[in-house]
């Protein structure tokens, strides 16, 4: 029977998974809850109102069957309660894979994933976000595998490959995490040290077999399907050669002190999240030194060396393409660093003196932070609310002009020149110097092409228009008159020639 059967999965699920369920959804829908309650869409989602999101031209083969869970509409409730639910999942792999025990370890697990800023600013392409959530899921969902199956590297790297087919930046997110399992085992378990390498080549095992998967899939693609690969973010150069050595661990540097220490650079605004970082520095590194003055020293030596490599994990797409640029999608594997110290404080007893200096220092660090990403999330959408809303009244200004001028009748095609910038103080500096920087949030326009009036003119205003082709425009741009015609919001800067409307916004 069906109450049978839910009554032996409740006895099965433990307490500590329970906790950090419903740590993670009440946390996850008290930071997120405006953005699930109000449509917000930015530059992406304007044309994203239904789309299959078969994003195969972008190696994310599997992005669009597991967006396709929540229908291909721009649902930001159902869209938002779906990603909420995988990242509580997350959380509860997370929490498995580091065998945290501690209700503390676990509310600041499930508080610092689901609000990592990585996450507010996947949920500004509200229309695709619960489909990134479940790669998320996935990838710790194939290291929970491998860790408790002798042959789990089989069913993990399959597991795995979905992931990185979802997101090509969830290996970085996979591989921090394994680091964070592989000093676990080093400073925290009972193993030998021969038993606990010969458990790291299955973690290797499924990243590697996952990835081999993964290449095997993108070639067939490129080959038998005449799959053209974008050149967005370096997808067309990947394993055509990377950036040298050195300019990789440049850019891992200069990454690594722009998210964590962007604020302490010169003409750069300080932030409260970039003393929170500096903290959490001194916190890590004193957990460190409490732990490693009881291992052996190869203990030592391997842990201090995971731990510097982490960086390298965190922006190991570096090393993959020349042309790829991390952003804050791509950076949810930085959000291990910050679980790095409830590894620590997880595993403290009843400490004294030092010890108790570090529990108390790393719960309030951590507290601090999760309250600063939940503000973080929040000033995001309310950009995000001024953007969209400045956008539409300016297009309904220009739909209005478009509507006043001689010839409209006659009208079946736009031809936009340039982009008219909305500028405020708030949006351009204000906002921008109190945020890191957040993709698809930071901005005040979601009109950056000619296609983005076209479908806000459709779908918000009912004005259907083509676009003029290239050539059309051309032979427009070549004209007397089009190099004499002012820009907007001159009365001369909009005009019908023939069947087309021509507006020009700037030079």
């Amino acid at each position: 029977m069906p109450e049978q059967i839910l009554e032996k999965f409740k006895q099965w699920i433990r307490p500590e998974w329970k906790s950090a369920f419903m740590a993670s959804v009440v946390i996850g829908f008290l930071i997120h809850l405006y953005a699930f309650v109000n449509y917000l869409p930015n530059h992406d989602g304007l044309i994203n109102i239904h789309n299959t999101q078969l994003k195969f031209k972008l190696g994310r083969f599997f992005l669009g069957p597991f967006s396709g869970i929540s229908s291909y509409f721009d649902l930001p409730f159902v869209i938002g309660v779906l990603s909420i639910l995988y990242l509580a999942v997350t959380v509860v792999l997370i929490v498995e894979i580091l065998k945290l025990r501690k209700t503390l370890s676990i509310w600041l697990t499930a508080g610092l994933v689901v609000s990592f800023p990585t996450i507010a600013s996947t949920f500004s392409y509200m229309f695709t976000a619960d489909g990134y959530m479940m790669g998320f899921l996935l990838a710790a969902l194939a290291i929970l595998v491998t860790q408790k199956f002798r042959y789990g590297f089989i069913a993990g790297a399959f597991i795995f490959y979905l992931s990185v087919g979802i997101y090509q930046a969830n290996l970085p997110l996979a591989l921090t995490l394994i680091a964070l399992v592989w000093l676990q085992d080093l400073l925290f378990g009972n193993k030998k040290l021969k038993v606990i390498i010969s458990k790291w080549i299955s973690y290797v095992l499924t990243i590697g077999v996952g990835m081999i998967l993964y290449a095997i899939t993108f070639k067939i693609y490129q080959t038998y399907f005449a799959g053209e690969i974008s050149d967005y973010q370096g997808l067309s150069e990947i394993g055509a050669g990377s950036l040298s050595l050195v300019s990789a661990f440049v850019a891992i540097k200069n990454s690594m002190v722009a998210f964590f220490f962007g604020g302490f650079q010169a003409d750069t605004a300080m932030t409260f999240l970039d003393v929170l970082n500096a903290f959490l520095v001194v916190v890590t590194i004193a957990s460190f030194i409490w732990t490693l003055r009881k291992l052996p020293l190869v203990h030592i030596i391997l842990a201090v060396g995971i731990f510097v490599m982490m960086p390298v994990l965190s922006y190991c797409m570096y090393f993959v393409s020349p042309g790829v640029e991390y952003h804050m999608l791509m950076v949810m594997g930085l959000v291990s660093f910050y679980l790095l110290p409830i590894l620590f404080y997880d595993r403290m007893t009843s400490e004294k003196g030092f010890g108790q200096g570090i529990a108390w220092s790393t719960v309030i660090v951590l507290g601090l932070t999760v309250f600063n990403f939940g503000l973080i999330a929040n000033i995001s959408y309310f950009n995000t609310t001024l953007k969209y809303e400045k956008s539409v009244s300016y297009a309904n200004r220009v739909l209005d002009r478009i509507e006043q001028t001689a010839g409209y009748e006659n009208v079946t095609k736009l031809a936009i020149y340039g982009t008219y910038y909305l500028k405020s103080e708030l949006g351009s500096s204000t906002i921008p110097d109190r945020l890191p920087s957040m993709t698809g949030v930071i901005g005040e326009t979601i009109l950056a092409q000619p296609y983005h009036y076209q479908y806000l003119f459709a779908n918000e205003f009912g004005e259907s228009f083509h676009l003029a082709s290239p050539e059309e425009k051309q032979t427009i741009q070549d004209t007397e008159w089009f190099e004499g015609m002012p820009t907007w919001p001159h009365p001369d800067s909009v005009r019908v020639e023939g069947d087309i409307m021509v507006i020009k916004l700037n030079k």
